[in-house]
């Protein structure tokens, strides 16, 4: 019996309604659930009356893009957020705004390689979320030129590859800031994720002894340590950063679908560490 605190629905990228969702989490034995859509609150209504039937704890949330360099953005989860803040919609309407740029100037940089996208399957795609609100990626895997989003980053638009383009997202301490301003939490998402501008060479930042003073400073005040993208050692460096730095501690499987390779429920955060974010919420909040 744990806790899900890092998952995705159709209203962001993920290939669930919200009731498909919750009913799915349930059903895996949780006692409770944050919906964490990217840059999105449009499905945090549905996701809480889902959970009140369910009978599971659930914490109105978001995963908010920021940038941190040219090439490295960061993703802050803000729990405990009222969802209609004006300061928190007018950063998504910006991060949104990115969004779209972004799915422009990728299709711009396939055809500069010679591929031209079907527009109306990829129109099809913006319009079928079950399987994921990838449209480019859908239509690729439809054309042969890639099987997964592995091979989507690998060969087109990961740093360094022939179609990759920058993404101007707010900064951190304005996503920091929007986050409180709507009552809610800051906590880093999957730190062991984050690399510099060399196209992943150099050691992962959240490694580097000056990392979790920075986080301090941008009024970051928790990490999510339990991430299936983290080694064990990976793990427990976190976890002790967070005991040093009196951090939130929380987890989740950032669950997206099964077209993205993860498993709901999986890492499932302790309850232990729930008591801590509740207070934290309710001082928020205060």
């Amino acid at each position: 019996m744990g806790l899900d605190l890092h998952l995705h629905t159709q209203a962001s990228d993920g290939t669930l309604t919200p009731e498909e969702l919750v009913a799915k989490a349930a059903a895996k034995g949780l006692t409770g659930i944050a919906v964490t859509d990217h840059d999105t609150t449009g499905s945090l209504d549905r996701a809480a009356r889902a959970a009140a039937a369910h009978g599971l704890l659930f914490i109105p949330g978001i995963e908010v893009s920021a940038s941190y360099t040219r090439h490295t953005a960061f993703h802050i989860l803000g729990y405990g957020i009222d969802p209609e803040n004006r300061e928190l919609q007018a950063v998504l309407r910006h991060n949104l705004s990115a969004w779209e740029k972004n799915e422009e100037d990728s299709l711009l940089a396939l055809e500069k390689l010679g591929i031209k996208i079907d527009n109306k399957r990829y129109e099809y795609w913006k319009n079928h979320p079950e399987r994921g609100g990838w449209p480019l990626l859908n239509v690729m895997i439809e054309m042969g030129l890639v099987a997964d989003t592995g091979e989507y980053f690998g060969k087109y638009f990961g740093l360094g590859q022939p179609a990759y383009v920058t993404t101007e997202f707010v900064s951190i301490p304005e996503a920091v800031a929007a986050i409180k301003a709507a009552g809610g939490v800051p906590v880093l998402a999957h730190p062991g994720l984050y690399r510099g501008d060399d196209g992943g060479r150099s050691e992962k930042l959240a490694l580097q002894p000056d990392f979790f003073p920075k986080l301090l400073s941008f009024g970051i005040e928790g990490v999510e340590v339990f991430a299936n993208y983290h080694t064990p050692e990976e793990t427990a460096f976190f976890l002790e950063a967070c005991r040093r730095y009196n951090l939130l501690v929380t987890g989740g499987s950032d669950y997206h679908g099964d077209f993205a390779g993860r498993t709901l429920g999986e890492p499932q955060l302790d309850e232990a560490y729930l008591p801590p974010l509740l207070a934290r919420l309710d001082k928020a909040k205060s």
